[in-house]
């Protein structure tokens, strides 16, 4: 399996800026730790969270606005967009951002969250069954959104990233889902998250871990496997997601090696292609399997990611959409 991006300069390629910016980095993390260490209940205060509510519902398109913002931290559009990025664009950041993706938000938000417990705002018309804090759309919007500004290195993509992370925050509580404090800390989480992984990548690469491929398909599935059943709301859907994902890269690696490449007609028909199956996937598969088995939610999910990165690619080269890399 390819080594996670690994990269010593993870703001800029200033070596200035960078220490600039891992100041400010580290600084946003203390900061908003010691906020919610003092104003604990302040930002769970469920007047103020009805006041911000109330602005929404007074105004259609505001709320209208919010409701298409929050889907921009939300799992169905990362799987969506990290798709498109595995398909069209570049094999390594989709997979790794289909591995980030659900870990993060497992790690940040899940289990923190049934561990925690710590009801919702009770807003008339939001019915969430989960606990709140910390957010799972703001972790995985700072996990997500920073893992591809740190890839790209774009300065233009990092403003981009930073203003969809900040909306998406805001619109979980103008929504009525969650208190200020529980955004702020899944926006802690998250980055928390974020610096573990580029630290591990840098890491793994300056080791060179070799791991023979027959062993990476078997830890690939038998790992989130055994994690699935760690004792989390949304345990065997996030690592069936990891276990599909690892395991048709490593054997699109061996089979496959498609090239992203391609006319804008043959990106448009993989489009078409590949997100009318995952429809059929999830939530499709829903009406077939029943949300109280284990291990029909852990294959459901694995089925989505298998599917994006080896079944959907398979059939693609079938078609002749992509070609082979010699």
């Amino acid at each position: 399996m390819d080594l996670p991006p690994s990269t010593n300069k993870f703001f800029s390629t200033s070596p200035r800026r960078e220490i600039l910016y891992r100041c400010l980095y580290f600084f946003i993390i203390f900061f908003i730790t010691i906020a919610l260490y003092i104003y604990w209940q302040p930002l769970r205060n469920t007047s103020f969270t009805y006041s911000l509510v109330h602005i929404t519902v007074e105004n259609t398109a505001l709320r209208l606005f919010f409701r298409l913002i929050t889907i921009l931290g939300s799992e169905g559009f990362f799987l969506i967009l990290l798709s498109v990025i595995y398909w069209s664009i570049n094999k390594s950041l989709g997979f790794w951002g289909l591995i980030i993706m659900p870990i993060s938000i497992f790690v940040t938000s899940e289990i923190p969250k049934d561990i925690i417990k710590l009801p919702r705002p009770d807003v008339s018309g939001v019915t969430v069954t989960t606990y709140t804090f910390p957010s799972g759309h703001a972790s995985g919007a700072v996990s997500v959104w920073g893992y591809l500004s740190v890839s790209l290195k774009k300065r233009w993509f990092w403003i981009f990233s930073i203003v969809i992370i900040a909306l998406v925050s805001i619109s979980r509580t103008m929504l009525g889902y969650h208190f200020l404090g529980d955004v702020l800390g899944g926006i802690v989480t998250g980055m928390v998250f974020l610096l573990f992984f580029f630290i591990l990548a840098v890491i793994m690469a300056k080791k060179n871990l070799q791991t023979k491929p027959s062993t990476l398909k078997f830890i690939a599935i038998a790992l989130p496997f055994v994690l699935s059943f760690l004792p989390a709301t949304f345990a065997p859907n996030f690592m069936g997601y990891v276990a599909g994902a690892c395991l048709g890269y490593l054997l699109q690696r061996d089979q496959l090696c498609f090239d992203t490449k391609g006319y804008w007609k043959q990106h448009m028909a993989k489009m078409l292609i590949g997100f009318s199956v995952l429809a059929l996937i999830i939530p499709g598969c829903n009406y077939i399997f029943h949300p109280g088995i284990h291990i029909l939610k852990f294959i459901q999910h694995t089925l989505a990611t298998f599917w994006i990165t080896y079944v959907a690619p398979l059939l693609f080269l079938k078609l002749r959409l992509v070609e082979r890399i010699n």
